[in-house]
Protein backbone atom coordinates (compact mmCIF):
# COMPACT_ATOMS: atom_id res chain seq x y z
CA UNK A 1 0.00 0.00 0.00
CA UNK A 2 1.75 3.48 -1.29
CA UNK A 3 1.93 6.70 1.21
CA UNK A 4 -0.78 8.15 -0.35
CA UNK A 5 -3.71 5.23 0.59
CA UNK A 6 -2.39 5.41 4.09
CA UNK A 7 -2.94 9.14 4.78
CA UNK A 8 -6.35 8.85 2.80
CA UNK A 9 -6.92 5.89 5.77
CA UNK A 10 -6.09 8.02 8.40
CA UNK A 11 -8.03 10.86 7.26
CA UNK A 12 -11.02 8.61 7.03
CA UNK A 13 -10.41 7.00 10.14
CA UNK A 14 -10.03 10.74 11.59
CA UNK A 15 -13.59 12.06 9.79
CA UNK A 16 -15.44 8.95 11.78
CA UNK A 17 -13.47 10.03 14.56
CA UNK A 18 -15.03 13.46 14.74
CA UNK A 19 -18.53 12.26 13.50
CA UNK A 20 -18.80 9.89 16.38
CA UNK A 21 -17.50 12.38 18.87
CA UNK A 22 -20.74 15.12 17.69
CA UNK A 23 -22.96 11.64 17.40
CA UNK A 24 -22.27 11.08 21.18
CA UNK A 25 -22.83 14.73 21.99
CA UNK A 26 -25.96 14.95 20.23
CA UNK A 27 -27.31 11.71 21.84
CA UNK A 28 -26.34 13.40 25.65
CA UNK A 29 -29.72 15.48 24.75
CA UNK A 30 -31.86 11.88 24.22
CA UNK A 31 -33.62 10.40 27.17
CA UNK A 32 -31.69 7.31 28.73
CA UNK A 33 -32.85 3.68 27.79
CA UNK A 34 -34.72 2.46 30.89
CA UNK A 35 -34.11 3.37 34.46
CA UNK A 36 -36.41 5.52 36.49
CA UNK A 37 -38.56 8.62 34.96
CA UNK A 38 -37.37 11.88 35.76
CA UNK A 39 -39.29 14.25 37.94
CA UNK A 40 -37.04 16.65 38.49
CA UNK A 41 -37.43 19.92 37.33
CA UNK A 42 -34.86 22.16 35.60
CA UNK A 43 -33.19 24.62 37.86
CA UNK A 44 -30.78 28.01 37.53
CA UNK A 45 -27.58 27.07 38.29
CA UNK A 46 -25.52 30.26 37.62
CA UNK A 47 -26.15 33.63 35.70
CA UNK A 48 -24.31 36.41 33.70
CA UNK A 49 -23.84 38.88 35.01
CA UNK A 50 -24.02 38.14 38.61
CA UNK A 51 -27.30 39.18 40.54
CA UNK A 52 -26.61 42.69 41.73
CA UNK A 53 -23.75 43.76 39.51
CA UNK A 54 -23.54 47.40 38.55
CA UNK A 55 -22.24 49.15 36.12
CA UNK A 56 -22.50 46.97 34.06
CA UNK A 57 -21.53 47.26 30.23
CA UNK A 58 -21.79 44.10 28.00
CA UNK A 59 -24.01 43.21 25.18
CA UNK A 60 -25.39 40.04 26.34
CA UNK A 61 -26.39 37.99 29.57
CA UNK A 62 -25.79 34.31 30.03
CA UNK A 63 -27.80 31.70 31.73
CA UNK A 64 -26.80 27.88 32.91
CA UNK A 65 -29.23 25.10 33.59
CA UNK A 66 -28.98 21.97 35.70
CA UNK A 67 -30.22 20.40 32.79
CA UNK A 68 -31.29 20.15 28.68
CA UNK A 69 -34.28 22.82 28.63
CA UNK A 70 -36.50 23.13 25.51
CA UNK A 71 -35.43 26.23 23.88
CA UNK A 72 -38.99 27.51 22.86
CA UNK A 73 -39.79 26.86 26.41
CA UNK A 74 -37.23 29.06 27.10
CA UNK A 75 -37.41 31.84 24.69
CA UNK A 76 -41.21 32.36 25.58
CA UNK A 77 -40.49 32.38 29.55
CA UNK A 78 -37.58 34.93 29.49
CA UNK A 79 -38.37 38.20 30.63
CA UNK A 80 -36.54 41.04 30.77
CA UNK A 81 -37.56 44.37 31.93
CA UNK A 82 -37.68 46.92 30.89
CA UNK A 83 -38.46 45.79 27.61
CA UNK A 84 -36.10 45.65 24.21
CA UNK A 85 -37.56 47.00 21.09
CA UNK A 86 -35.54 44.53 18.91
CA UNK A 87 -36.03 40.72 19.33
CA UNK A 88 -33.63 38.86 21.42
CA UNK A 89 -30.63 36.71 19.63
CA UNK A 90 -29.82 33.05 21.67
CA UNK A 91 -26.99 30.84 20.82
CA UNK A 92 -26.64 27.45 22.89
CA UNK A 93 -24.15 25.10 24.29
CA UNK A 94 -25.25 22.33 26.34
CA UNK A 95 -27.20 23.48 29.31
CA UNK A 96 -25.86 26.92 28.57
CA UNK A 97 -27.07 29.81 26.54
CA UNK A 98 -26.55 33.21 25.55
CA UNK A 99 -28.91 35.78 25.37
CA UNK A 100 -27.36 38.68 23.16
CA UNK A 101 -29.23 42.00 23.48
CA UNK A 102 -31.17 44.01 20.09
CA UNK A 103 -29.84 47.34 21.45
CA UNK A 104 -27.51 49.11 23.38
CA UNK A 105 -28.18 49.27 27.23
CA UNK A 106 -30.06 51.94 28.58
CA UNK A 107 -27.59 54.43 30.89
CA UNK A 108 -28.42 54.67 34.58
CA UNK A 109 -31.09 52.10 34.68
CA UNK A 110 -31.68 48.65 36.34
CA UNK A 111 -32.38 45.54 34.67
CA UNK A 112 -34.56 42.47 35.85
CA UNK A 113 -34.20 39.02 34.44
CA UNK A 114 -37.02 36.56 34.91
CA UNK A 115 -36.91 32.92 34.00
CA UNK A 116 -40.73 32.15 34.46
CA UNK A 117 -42.17 28.58 35.19
CA UNK A 118 -43.00 27.44 31.38
CA UNK A 119 -39.18 26.49 31.34
CA UNK A 120 -39.29 22.60 30.71
CA UNK A 121 -36.77 19.87 30.59
CA UNK A 122 -35.91 18.19 27.02
CA UNK A 123 -36.67 14.57 27.97
CA UNK A 124 -39.84 14.84 30.06
CA UNK A 125 -41.35 18.29 30.04
CA UNK A 126 -41.14 18.89 33.79
CA UNK A 127 -41.99 22.78 34.66
CA UNK A 128 -39.90 24.82 36.10
CA UNK A 129 -40.87 24.95 40.29
CA UNK A 130 -40.20 28.23 40.53
CA UNK A 131 -39.24 31.65 38.73
CA UNK A 132 -35.84 32.62 39.18
CA UNK A 133 -35.32 36.37 38.93
CA UNK A 134 -31.87 38.44 38.72
CA UNK A 135 -31.04 42.14 38.79
CA UNK A 136 -28.19 44.08 37.32
CA UNK A 137 -27.52 47.94 36.65
CA UNK A 138 -25.74 49.85 34.24
CA UNK A 139 -25.05 52.82 36.43
CA UNK A 140 -23.63 52.91 40.27
CA UNK A 141 -27.19 51.32 42.05
CA UNK A 142 -29.23 48.95 41.91
CA UNK A 143 -32.90 49.53 42.13
CA UNK A 144 -34.54 48.10 45.30
CA UNK A 145 -38.06 48.14 45.26
CA UNK A 146 -39.65 44.75 45.80
CA UNK A 147 -42.69 43.00 46.02
CA UNK A 148 -44.05 39.65 46.86
CA UNK A 149 -47.41 37.49 47.32
CA UNK A 150 -49.38 34.63 46.63
CA UNK A 151 -51.57 33.73 43.71
CA UNK A 152 -54.75 31.37 44.56
CA UNK A 153 -55.92 29.49 42.24
CA UNK A 154 -56.07 25.69 40.83
CA UNK A 155 -53.46 26.07 38.69
CA UNK A 156 -51.02 29.11 39.56
CA UNK A 157 -47.79 27.97 37.95
CA UNK A 158 -47.24 30.68 35.10
CA UNK A 159 -49.61 33.22 36.11
CA UNK A 160 -47.98 36.41 34.97
CA UNK A 161 -47.29 39.52 37.50
CA UNK A 162 -47.88 42.69 35.13
CA UNK A 163 -46.57 45.86 37.28
CA UNK A 164 -47.42 49.64 35.72
CA UNK A 165 -45.68 52.43 37.06
CA UNK A 166 -48.88 54.41 37.97
CA UNK A 167 -48.20 58.37 36.10
CA UNK A 168 -51.91 58.55 36.25
CA UNK A 169 -55.29 56.52 37.34
CA UNK A 170 -55.88 55.55 33.54
CA UNK A 171 -53.52 52.11 33.27
CA UNK A 172 -55.59 50.16 30.83
CA UNK A 173 -53.81 46.63 30.96
CA UNK A 174 -55.46 45.67 27.40
CA UNK A 175 -53.69 48.29 25.96
CA UNK A 176 -50.51 49.38 27.81
CA UNK A 177 -47.75 46.54 27.67
CA UNK A 178 -46.57 46.56 32.11
CA UNK A 179 -42.90 48.41 32.97
CA UNK A 180 -41.98 44.85 35.10
CA UNK A 181 -43.04 41.06 34.59
CA UNK A 182 -42.41 38.34 37.07
CA UNK A 183 -44.21 34.73 36.78
CA UNK A 184 -45.61 32.77 39.69
CA UNK A 185 -44.51 29.10 40.59
CA UNK A 186 -45.79 25.78 41.02
CA UNK A 187 -47.41 26.69 44.63
CA UNK A 188 -48.51 30.44 43.51
CA UNK A 189 -45.64 31.89 44.90
CA UNK A 190 -44.05 35.21 43.30
CA UNK A 191 -41.53 38.31 43.75
CA UNK A 192 -40.99 41.47 41.74
CA UNK A 193 -37.84 42.49 42.38
CA UNK A 194 -35.07 45.43 40.93
CA UNK A 195 -38.22 48.32 40.93
CA UNK A 196 -37.44 51.65 40.75
CA UNK A 197 -38.89 53.77 43.74
CA UNK A 198 -42.87 54.77 42.84
CA UNK A 199 -46.10 54.44 43.10
CA UNK A 200 -47.25 50.68 40.60
CA UNK A 201 -50.67 49.24 39.80
CA UNK A 202 -50.01 45.40 39.74
CA UNK A 203 -52.29 42.92 38.16
CA UNK A 204 -52.41 38.99 38.00
CA UNK A 205 -52.49 37.67 34.44
CA UNK A 206 -53.23 33.80 33.18
CA UNK A 207 -51.77 35.26 29.67
CA UNK A 208 -53.20 33.24 27.26
CA UNK A 209 -51.57 34.78 23.91
CA UNK A 210 -48.24 35.64 25.91
CA UNK A 211 -48.48 38.96 24.49
CA UNK A 212 -48.23 40.87 27.70
CA UNK A 213 -51.86 42.04 27.10
CA UNK A 214 -55.04 41.63 29.09
CA UNK A 215 -57.47 40.18 26.34
CA UNK A 216 -61.08 40.31 28.35
CA UNK A 217 -62.40 37.52 28.17
CA UNK A 218 -59.70 35.41 27.21
CA UNK A 219 -57.31 36.14 30.09
CA UNK A 220 -58.19 35.49 34.07
CA UNK A 221 -56.99 37.96 35.92
CA UNK A 222 -56.38 39.01 39.67
CA UNK A 223 -57.07 42.51 40.85
CA UNK A 224 -54.82 44.13 43.96
CA UNK A 225 -57.46 45.24 46.69
CA UNK A 226 -54.84 48.46 46.57
CA UNK A 227 -52.35 50.52 44.41
CA UNK A 228 -48.35 50.32 46.19
CA UNK A 229 -45.56 52.84 47.07
CA UNK A 230 -42.31 52.25 47.30
CA UNK A 231 -39.83 54.62 48.51
CA UNK A 232 -36.07 54.80 50.12
CA UNK A 233 -37.74 54.86 53.32
CA UNK A 234 -40.08 51.70 52.52
CA UNK A 235 -38.35 49.56 49.50
CA UNK A 236 -40.80 46.30 50.15
CA UNK A 237 -44.67 45.52 49.99
CA UNK A 238 -45.29 42.16 51.02
CA UNK A 239 -48.94 39.94 50.55
CA UNK A 240 -50.10 41.17 47.29
CA UNK A 241 -52.28 38.68 46.88
CA UNK A 242 -54.93 37.65 44.24
CA UNK A 243 -57.89 35.57 43.73
CA UNK A 244 -58.13 34.91 39.63
CA UNK A 245 -61.33 34.80 37.84
CA UNK A 246 -62.64 35.72 34.39
CA UNK A 247 -64.27 38.94 32.89
CA UNK A 248 -67.49 38.29 31.53
CA UNK A 249 -68.49 41.25 28.91
CA UNK A 250 -70.50 38.99 26.64
CA UNK A 251 -74.60 39.95 26.81
CA UNK A 252 -76.59 37.31 26.74
CA UNK A 253 -78.29 36.40 23.49
CA UNK A 254 -81.31 34.28 22.77
CA UNK A 255 -80.12 31.54 19.89
CA UNK A 256 -83.25 29.45 19.52
CA UNK A 257 -86.38 28.58 20.12
CA UNK A 258 -88.08 25.48 18.85
CA UNK A 259 -91.46 23.94 20.29
CA UNK A 260 -91.06 20.37 21.52
CA UNK A 261 -95.04 20.18 22.08
CA UNK A 262 -98.16 22.50 21.83
CA UNK A 263 -97.52 24.08 25.05
CA UNK A 264 -94.10 24.17 25.41
CA UNK A 265 -90.98 25.89 24.12
CA UNK A 266 -87.73 25.10 24.51
CA UNK A 267 -85.70 28.46 24.22
CA UNK A 268 -81.70 28.17 23.74
CA UNK A 269 -78.73 31.04 24.90
CA UNK A 270 -75.77 32.22 24.14
CA UNK A 271 -74.51 30.75 28.13
CA UNK A 272 -75.39 29.63 31.29
CA UNK A 273 -78.25 31.39 32.70
CA UNK A 274 -79.06 31.81 36.28
CA UNK A 275 -83.38 30.83 36.02
CA UNK A 276 -83.85 33.27 39.39
CA UNK A 277 -83.28 35.69 36.82
CA UNK A 278 -85.87 35.36 34.41
CA UNK A 279 -89.71 34.49 34.72
CA UNK A 280 -92.37 34.32 32.19
CA UNK A 281 -92.47 38.19 31.93
CA UNK A 282 -89.32 38.29 30.40
CA UNK A 283 -90.77 37.09 27.57
CA UNK A 284 -93.55 37.28 24.62
CA UNK A 285 -94.84 35.62 21.40
CA UNK A 286 -95.85 37.89 18.31
CA UNK A 287 -97.98 36.43 16.31
CA UNK A 288 -97.30 38.37 12.84
CA UNK A 289 -100.32 36.57 10.93
CA UNK A 290 -103.04 37.89 13.37
CA UNK A 291 -101.12 40.74 14.68
CA UNK A 292 -101.45 39.63 18.39
CA UNK A 293 -99.49 38.80 21.33
CA UNK A 294 -99.18 35.49 23.44
CA UNK A 295 -98.08 35.33 26.97
CA UNK A 296 -96.19 32.73 28.56
CA UNK A 297 -97.56 31.11 31.75
CA UNK A 298 -94.72 29.43 33.47
CA UNK A 299 -90.51 29.96 32.50
CA UNK A 300 -88.36 27.12 34.03
CA UNK A 301 -85.18 25.31 33.97
CA UNK A 302 -86.60 21.74 34.20
CA UNK A 303 -84.44 19.18 32.41
CA UNK A 304 -82.97 21.48 30.45
CA UNK A 305 -79.45 22.36 30.11
CA UNK A 306 -77.75 25.43 32.07
CA UNK A 307 -78.16 27.07 28.48
CA UNK A 308 -81.71 26.14 28.61
CA UNK A 309 -84.99 27.43 29.46
CA UNK A 310 -88.45 26.30 28.83
CA UNK A 311 -91.58 27.99 28.54
CA UNK A 312 -95.32 27.11 29.07
CA UNK A 313 -98.37 28.25 27.04
CA UNK A 314 -102.03 27.76 27.10
CA UNK A 315 -103.25 29.40 24.10
CA UNK A 316 -102.70 26.97 21.23
CA UNK A 317 -100.83 28.28 18.41
CA UNK A 318 -101.30 28.31 14.60
CA UNK A 319 -99.15 26.29 12.14
CA UNK A 320 -99.64 28.57 9.14
CA UNK A 321 -99.22 31.30 11.31
CA UNK A 322 -95.75 33.88 11.32
CA UNK A 323 -94.83 33.24 15.25
CA UNK A 324 -91.72 35.27 16.83
CA UNK A 325 -90.94 34.62 20.40
CA UNK A 326 -89.46 38.10 22.17
CA UNK A 327 -86.93 37.94 24.92
CA UNK A 328 -86.71 41.27 27.22
CA UNK A 329 -84.12 42.30 29.93
CA UNK A 330 -82.46 39.33 29.74
CA UNK A 331 -79.56 39.71 32.49
CA UNK A 332 -76.57 37.55 33.68
CA UNK A 333 -74.93 37.25 36.73
CA UNK A 334 -72.37 39.80 35.97
CA UNK A 335 -74.76 42.56 35.19
CA UNK A 336 -74.61 41.96 31.28
CA UNK A 337 -77.60 43.04 29.91
CA UNK A 338 -79.45 42.43 26.63
CA UNK A 339 -82.65 44.85 26.58
CA UNK A 340 -84.66 43.09 23.47
CA UNK A 341 -83.67 39.64 21.25
CA UNK A 342 -86.01 37.62 19.02
CA UNK A 343 -85.97 34.06 17.28
CA UNK A 344 -88.71 32.80 14.54
CA UNK A 345 -90.29 29.46 16.09
CA UNK A 346 -92.02 26.33 13.94
CA UNK A 347 -94.98 25.79 15.35
CA UNK A 348 -96.30 22.17 15.94
CA UNK A 349 -99.53 20.71 17.73
CA UNK A 350 -97.72 17.83 19.20
CA UNK A 351 -100.01 16.73 22.68
CA UNK A 352 -98.54 16.86 25.71
CA UNK A 353 -99.58 14.05 28.29
CA UNK A 354 -96.99 13.56 30.69
CA UNK A 355 -97.62 15.27 34.53
CA UNK A 356 -94.64 17.04 36.13
CA UNK A 357 -92.07 14.94 37.50
CA UNK A 358 -89.63 15.06 40.48
CA UNK A 359 -86.04 15.39 38.69
CA UNK A 360 -84.54 15.79 41.84
CA UNK A 361 -83.79 16.87 45.22
CA UNK A 362 -81.05 18.90 47.19
CA UNK A 363 -80.36 16.95 49.28
CA UNK A 364 -80.83 13.54 48.14
CA UNK A 365 -83.54 11.19 49.32
CA UNK A 366 -83.53 9.29 52.56
CA UNK A 367 -80.56 11.55 53.45
CA UNK A 368 -79.25 11.55 56.87
CA UNK A 369 -77.44 14.50 57.58
CA UNK A 370 -79.62 17.27 57.43
CA UNK A 371 -79.27 20.03 60.05
CA UNK A 372 -81.77 19.81 62.44
CA UNK A 373 -81.74 23.74 62.54
CA UNK A 374 -83.65 25.33 59.66
CA UNK A 375 -83.20 23.32 57.24
CA UNK A 376 -84.19 23.47 53.97
CA UNK A 377 -85.21 21.30 50.53
CA UNK A 378 -84.81 21.48 46.83
CA UNK A 379 -87.41 20.11 44.97
CA UNK A 380 -86.71 20.17 40.71
CA UNK A 381 -89.71 19.27 38.65
CA UNK A 382 -89.55 19.07 35.05
CA UNK A 383 -92.84 21.34 34.26
CA UNK A 384 -94.06 24.29 35.66
CA UNK A 385 -97.10 24.93 37.54
CA UNK A 386 -99.47 27.34 39.66
CA UNK A 387 -97.13 28.40 42.91
CA UNK A 388 -100.01 29.17 45.13
CA UNK A 389 -101.66 26.28 45.20
CA UNK A 390 -98.06 24.53 46.08
CA UNK A 391 -97.69 27.09 48.62
CA UNK A 392 -101.02 27.24 50.09
CA UNK A 393 -102.26 23.26 49.72
CA UNK A 394 -99.99 20.74 48.33
CA UNK A 395 -97.08 20.52 50.98
CA UNK A 396 -96.92 19.46 54.76
CA UNK A 397 -93.51 18.76 57.07
CA UNK A 398 -94.34 15.58 59.74
CA UNK A 399 -92.32 13.24 62.08
CA UNK A 400 -93.27 10.04 62.69
CA UNK A 401 -95.53 10.40 65.27
CA UNK A 402 -97.54 12.32 62.94
CA UNK A 403 -96.92 15.80 64.46
CA UNK A 404 -97.05 18.94 61.90
CA UNK A 405 -93.73 21.07 61.81
CA UNK A 406 -94.55 25.28 60.45
CA UNK A 407 -92.50 26.07 56.73
CA UNK A 408 -92.47 28.47 53.87
CA UNK A 409 -92.06 28.35 50.64
CA UNK A 410 -89.89 30.12 48.11
CA UNK A 411 -89.86 29.62 44.63
CA UNK A 412 -86.69 29.23 42.23
CA UNK A 413 -88.47 29.24 39.25
CA UNK A 414 -91.91 27.91 38.05
CA UNK A 415 -90.78 24.07 38.42
CA UNK A 416 -88.25 24.58 41.46
CA UNK A 417 -89.15 25.51 45.28
CA UNK A 418 -87.35 25.51 48.08
CA UNK A 419 -89.41 24.28 51.94
CA UNK A 420 -87.75 25.64 54.78
CA UNK A 421 -88.32 24.41 57.47
CA UNK A 422 -89.11 26.98 60.34
CA UNK A 423 -88.92 24.91 63.86
CA UNK A 424 -86.02 23.78 65.58
CA UNK A 425 -86.05 19.63 64.55
CA UNK A 426 -84.63 16.71 67.16
CA UNK A 427 -81.32 15.41 66.20
CA UNK A 428 -81.08 11.65 64.83
CA UNK A 429 -84.99 11.98 63.73
CA UNK A 430 -86.82 10.75 60.77
CA UNK A 431 -88.91 13.51 59.06
CA UNK A 432 -91.02 13.43 55.94
CA UNK A 433 -92.39 16.19 53.77
CA UNK A 434 -95.37 15.12 52.08
CA UNK A 435 -96.54 16.62 48.71
CA UNK A 436 -99.52 16.21 46.93
CA UNK A 437 -98.67 15.65 43.11
CA UNK A 438 -102.10 16.44 42.34
CA UNK A 439 -101.95 20.35 43.06
CA UNK A 440 -98.79 20.11 40.52
CA UNK A 441 -100.75 21.13 37.70
CA UNK A 442 -99.51 22.10 34.21
CA UNK A 443 -100.91 24.02 31.36
CA UNK A 444 -102.06 21.09 29.52
CA UNK A 445 -104.37 20.14 33.02
CA UNK A 446 -101.77 17.07 33.25
CA UNK A 447 -101.55 15.99 37.14
CA UNK A 448 -100.71 12.51 39.28
CA UNK A 449 -103.10 11.74 41.64
CA UNK A 450 -100.90 10.93 44.02
CA UNK A 451 -98.51 11.79 46.97
CA UNK A 452 -95.02 12.09 47.12
CA UNK A 453 -93.23 11.50 50.59
CA UNK A 454 -89.61 12.50 50.79
CA UNK A 455 -87.86 11.07 53.68
CA UNK A 456 -84.94 12.37 55.38
CA UNK A 457 -82.80 11.90 58.99
CA UNK A 458 -81.29 14.63 60.99
CA UNK A 459 -78.09 14.87 62.27
CA UNK A 460 -77.31 13.87 66.17
CA UNK A 461 -76.03 16.95 67.55
CA UNK A 462 -72.68 15.00 68.35
CA UNK A 463 -72.17 14.43 64.70
CA UNK A 464 -71.44 18.38 64.81
CA UNK A 465 -68.39 19.64 65.12
CA UNK A 466 -67.24 23.70 64.63
CA UNK A 467 -63.72 26.07 64.94
CA UNK A 468 -64.34 29.46 66.77
CA UNK A 469 -61.22 32.14 67.50
CA UNK A 470 -60.72 35.72 66.05
CA UNK A 471 -59.26 38.20 63.49
CA UNK A 472 -56.52 40.08 64.08
CA UNK A 473 -56.49 42.92 61.54
CA UNK A 474 -53.03 45.00 60.28
CA UNK A 475 -52.76 48.38 62.66
CA UNK A 476 -53.37 50.34 58.85
CA UNK A 477 -57.45 48.34 58.66
CA UNK A 478 -60.31 49.33 59.53
CA UNK A 479 -62.50 46.54 61.66
CA UNK A 480 -65.44 47.21 59.49
CA UNK A 481 -66.96 44.60 57.24
CA UNK A 482 -64.68 41.66 57.77
CA UNK A 483 -65.91 38.50 56.47
CA UNK A 484 -64.45 34.69 57.59
CA UNK A 485 -65.02 31.88 55.25
CA UNK A 486 -64.89 28.04 56.14
CA UNK A 487 -64.39 26.63 53.12
CA UNK A 488 -64.75 22.92 52.59
CA UNK A 489 -61.66 21.03 50.92
CA UNK A 490 -63.85 18.50 49.25
CA UNK A 491 -65.82 19.39 46.09
CA UNK A 492 -69.59 19.36 46.56
CA UNK A 493 -69.01 19.38 50.51
CA UNK A 494 -70.93 22.74 52.05
CA UNK A 495 -68.98 25.92 53.13
CA UNK A 496 -69.62 28.64 55.94
CA UNK A 497 -69.04 32.10 55.97
CA UNK A 498 -70.41 34.86 58.34
CA UNK A 499 -69.77 38.44 59.38
CA UNK A 500 -67.19 38.54 62.67
CA UNK A 501 -68.46 40.25 65.92
CA UNK A 502 -67.70 43.39 66.94
CA UNK A 503 -64.67 41.97 68.39
CA UNK A 504 -63.83 40.35 65.64
CA UNK A 505 -64.52 37.32 66.91
CA UNK A 506 -65.96 34.74 65.10
CA UNK A 507 -67.99 31.05 65.85
CA UNK A 508 -69.26 28.39 63.42
CA UNK A 509 -70.70 25.54 65.11
CA UNK A 510 -72.91 22.47 63.34
CA UNK A 511 -70.26 22.11 61.10
CA UNK A 512 -70.02 18.92 59.16
CA UNK A 513 -66.70 17.08 59.98
CA UNK A 514 -64.07 17.12 57.14
CA UNK A 515 -61.00 19.16 56.19
CA UNK A 516 -61.10 22.77 55.96
CA UNK A 517 -59.64 25.43 54.78
CA UNK A 518 -60.13 28.78 56.98
CA UNK A 519 -60.02 32.62 55.31
CA UNK A 520 -60.93 35.85 55.74
CA UNK A 521 -61.69 39.47 53.22
CA UNK A 522 -62.74 43.00 54.18
CA UNK A 523 -65.56 43.46 51.97
CA UNK A 524 -65.52 47.21 50.53
CA UNK A 525 -69.34 46.70 49.68
CA UNK A 526 -70.40 45.73 53.25
CA UNK A 527 -71.67 42.06 51.64
CA UNK A 528 -70.48 38.22 52.66
CA UNK A 529 -69.34 37.82 48.69
CA UNK A 530 -66.18 38.32 48.20
CA UNK A 531 -65.32 41.42 45.32
CA UNK A 532 -63.00 40.42 42.44
CA UNK A 533 -62.11 44.01 41.60
CA UNK A 534 -61.67 45.24 37.73
CA UNK A 535 -58.86 45.62 35.83
CA UNK A 536 -59.82 48.48 34.00
CA UNK A 537 -61.66 51.02 34.42
CA UNK A 538 -60.04 49.89 37.71
CA UNK A 539 -61.90 48.74 41.01
CA UNK A 540 -59.71 47.45 43.38
CA UNK A 541 -60.36 43.61 45.00
CA UNK A 542 -61.36 43.17 48.53
CA UNK A 543 -58.40 42.30 51.30
CA UNK A 544 -58.22 39.00 51.95
CA UNK A 545 -55.77 36.75 54.04
CA UNK A 546 -55.44 32.61 54.79
CA UNK A 547 -54.87 30.91 57.50
CA UNK A 548 -51.72 28.86 57.37
CA UNK A 549 -53.18 25.53 58.24
CA UNK A 550 -55.85 22.98 56.94
CA UNK A 551 -58.16 22.30 59.66
CA UNK A 552 -58.97 19.02 60.16
CA UNK A 553 -62.36 19.11 62.19
CA UNK A 554 -63.48 16.10 63.85
CA UNK A 555 -67.16 14.70 65.24
CA UNK A 556 -67.36 16.27 68.96
CA UNK A 557 -64.15 17.90 68.33
CA UNK A 558 -64.85 21.54 67.93
CA UNK A 559 -61.06 23.46 67.54
CA UNK A 560 -61.16 27.43 69.31
CA UNK A 561 -58.60 30.29 69.56
CA UNK A 562 -57.61 29.98 65.78
CA UNK A 563 -56.69 33.20 64.72
CA UNK A 564 -56.63 34.62 61.43
CA UNK A 565 -53.69 37.34 60.83
CA UNK A 566 -53.67 40.25 58.05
Amino acid sequence: MDEKSNSRIVLNLFILLFLSIISLDCANQLPPGGGPVDLTPPEVLSVYPADGTVNFKDDHLEIEFSEYVDKVSFQSALFISPAFQGQLEYEWSGHSVRVNFPEKLKDNITYVVTIGTDVVDLHNKNRMAHAYSFSFSTGNKIDKGFVDGKIYDAEPSGIMLFAYALDSDTVDPGKVKPKYLSQAGKAGDYSLKGLSFGKYRIFAVKDEFKDYIYDIGTDSYGAPYTDISLTEKDTAFKGLNFFITKEDTAKPRLISAAMTDRFHILVDFSEPIDSTLYSSKNFYLIDSTLNSTIMPVYAFQGRGKSTQMVLALKEQLSEQDNIFLFAKELKDKSGNLTKQDYSRISVTNKADTSASMLVKTVPAERSSDVDVSSPEITFFFDDGFDSLKVKNSAVSVLDRAGAKYPFNIRFIDDATFIVKILAELKPRQDYFININLNYLQDVASNRQDSTYKFAFTTFTGTDFTGVSGEVKTSPEMSKENIVVVLQNTEKGKPSYKKKAGPRLEYDFNKVIPGKYLIWSFQSKKSSTNYNYGKPFPFKPSDKFTFYPDTLNLRARWPQSDVTVSY
